[in-house]
């Protein structure tokens, strides 16, 4: 009977003889990565890593790097490229899969693909520990990894400081990752909005989705002005549109909707603080004006992306718009 494949989470990952980085999510492949490193050198100091490219590799290169020095019979052995691995990586490491050396940790990285497919049942056969690094696609998933690391961290994060954050970094999981550790490293207690602001609240994309929060909830001087300001410091009126528009599709998705956030958020592909604030903010709505707005959003997306002359008055346009049609009852 085959042995069953053994899932650990990221920042799970612990040395073993054999350990499996499946996945292809470079903050996390380099989160693992370190957990690991880490672990080995407060038990053994004196280890220095061994790297080794299954792409551009050299028969033999394993097992010399695997086997005990005069120094030290411990280890750490750091193989990437599994997904493109050479016939002689794939040879050697199936004969090193039968027979690893206990004192030694090599740690795989295979980001995906076809290739290698007998070397992954080989070592889940062996029973070594996959490390789950698979790419966080949505904005729901980097919700979470940022709500779990201020968790794991014993810090609190409050709803509108992850809206903040999410606003402001959300689109990128290497810069949400980077403002996390930032806010851990420099700021002690609960993180509000007022906080996150502090740090990223001058962004061009944060701008682009206050503006949002400001044209969706009728404050039209407040969202002219933080509109006008963002186009004075260059922000371009794509990416405020998209913002505008994204705001409102997430008021229609919870439109009518009952089930707490948590149920809803998978289903709707919105993170859970998504889905309260848009039940809390589209109870101002009246359902044809929301609808209304998304239309005029969908022009104002194809104006500012070259079906307009002025992409400056088209955005100026929907803001002041949206505002209106957001106090229609």
């Amino acid at each position: 009977m085959a042995a069953k494949k053994t899932a650990v989470a990221w920042h799970r990952a612990a040395p073993a003889p054999l350990v499996l980085l499946s996945g292809g999510e470079d903050v996390l492949i380099r989160n693992a990565r370190t957990r690991i490193v880490q672990a080995v050198k407060r038990k053994h100091p004196d280890v220095e890593a061994v790297g080794l490219s299954a792409s551009a590799y050299e028969a033999g290169a394993l097992s010399g790097a695997a086997a005990p020095s005069l120094f030290s019979s411990h280890g750490l052995i750091l193989v990437s490229d599994l997904a493109s691995m050479s016939d002689d990586f794939l040879k050697d490491a199936l004969a090193y899969v039968d027979d690893p050396n206990p004192d030694m940790v090599v740690v795989l990285e295979h980001r995906g693909g076809q290739r290698g497919a007998r070397l992954l049942k080989a070592l889940t056969a062996a029973g070594a520990p996959t490390v789950d690094v698979g790419v966080l696609k949505s904005e729901a998933d980097r919700s979470a990894y940022a709500k779990d690391a201020f968790a794991r961290a014993k810090r609190t994060i409050t709803s509108d400081g992850l809206a903040a954050l999410m606003n402001a970094l959300g689109a990128d999981l290497s810069e949400l990752d980077a403002g996390v550790r930032q806010l851990l490293t420099d700021t002690d207690g609960s993180i509000d909005a007022d906080i996150v602001d502090a740090y990223y609240g001058g962004r061009i994309e944060a701008t682009g989705f206050k503006v949002a929060d400001a044209a969706c909830t009728g404050r039209t001087g407040d969202a002219l002005s933080l509109l006008r300001h963002a186009l004075a410091t260059g922000a371009d009126p794509v990416p405020v549109v998209a913002a505008v528009a994204m705001k409102l599709r997430n008021l229609a998705k919870v439109e009518g909707l009952s089930g707490s956030p948590g149920s809803l958020a998978a289903e709707l592909g919105m993170a859970p603080w998504q889905v309260d604030r848009a039940r809390r903010e589209s109870r101002a709505w009246n359902p044809v004006a929301l609808g209304r707005a998304i239309l005029a959003a969908a022009d104002a997306d194809a104006a500012v992306k070259g079906g307009g002359r002025d992409p400056v008055y088209a955005v100026e346009h929907l803001v002041a718009y949206v505002c209106r049609q957001s106090r229609v009852r």
